[in-house]
């Protein structure tokens, strides 16, 4: 079956509105960024839109190109890596980032705010990279 190039790159526009707009926050000044509480809940919302976008481009790729259910992003990263379709180190990033989706959803009383923020200082080029390596197979 043939990718669906159209949903694909609406879906890297909310990746790039997400992250753009996490980046409008003053993510490297601590003073600044922990001074308005509603910082750290925007940037759990932009976070949680880019990632949940990434993991319906990867369940679309892994049911159009590779003809392969799934039964959660972490899975689906995982295949897109043994297929080559995304580098080993990026798939496991984005492995990880799937964890880190559901601690938001399902247990965020659990998850320390600092560690979202160091989350989103660190790990937020990992949406450039995977959109990079779709790219290459549309």
């Amino acid at each position: 079956m043939d990718l669906d190039k159209d949903k694909i790159k609406q879906r890297f526009a909310e990746i790039n509105e997400a992250v753009a707009s996490a980046k409008e926050l003053p993510l490297s000044d601590d003073n600044e960024f922990w001074n308005r509480k509603s910082n750290i809940a925007a940037l759990k919302y932009y976070l949680l839109q880019a990632i949940e976008a990434v993991g319906g481009v990867c369940v679309h790729v892994a049911a159009k190109k590779l003809n392969k259910g799934v039964s959660g992003f972490g899975e689906c990263f995982e295949l897109l890596g043994e297929e080559k379709i995304l580098n080993n180190g990026l798939a496991q990033k984005m492995k990880k980032m799937s964890k880190f989706r559901n601690k938001l959803i399902h247990r965020y009383w659990e998850m320390e705010d600092k560690k979202i923020l160091e989350y989103a200082r660190k790990d937020i080029t990992d949406f450039g990279d995977f959109m990079r390596s779709i790219d290459k197979i549309l």
